[in-house]
């Protein structure tokens, strides 16, 4: 049976104490720090409910379509309204 040292014990543990080189975030990680927060995306979604109402995204649509992608965007506010933050 291996006899485990004192030295082979703060090797090991100096390895687990190396840090990693910072990732190359930008330089407001505000900005982009990958969560989204729901006040954020239930203002993206309000303003694409706008946006379909007002025809200003994707004018071609019938009005059947307006109404389905109401009623999509809808839930997504339903479902989006069941989380906390």
């Amino acid at each position: 049976m291996l006899k485990r040292t004192h030295s082979a014990d703060l090797n090991y543990s100096l390895e687990l104490n190396m840090s990693r080189p910072e990732p190359p975030f930008p330089s407001h990680p505000e900005y982009m720090n990958g969560r989204l927060k729901k006040v954020d995306m239930e203002s993206r979604l309000l303003r694409i409910k706008k946006g379909i109402h007002e025809k200003t995204w994707y004018p071609d649509w019938s009005k059947d379509q307006r109404y389905a992608a109401q009623q999509a965007l809808n839930n997504a506010l339903d479902i989006l309204e069941e989380f906390d933050y």
